[in-house]
């Protein structure tokens, strides 16, 4: 009741892929809990589909463009001096 009321309230404030994006992480959480409860082993497809969900995450998110505008701008502060 409380995710689904969660993925509810989320949906009226946030955009469908914000949404799709939380609620991939939500399940992938629940995926390595499930793996590190149960004991099962953790396989190369498991990494795998680990790098995938953070990459897509990081794309979502646009870290990338904010750490080089960081760079740039440390760069730009630095040929003022």
């Amino acid at each position: 009741y409380v995710c689904i009321r969660g993925v509810f309230i989320l949906t009226t404030e946030c955009a469908s892929l914000t949404v799709t994006l939380v609620v991939t992480l939500r399940k992938f959480l629940s995926l390595i809990i499930s793996i590190l409860y149960f004991q099962n082993p953790f396989t190369a497809w498991h990494w795998v589909g680990t790098a995938v969900v953070f990459l897509g995450t990081l794309l979502y998110t646009e870290v990338w463009s904010s750490i080089r505008l960081a760079m740039k701008g440390e760069k730009a502060d630095k040929k003022a001096e």
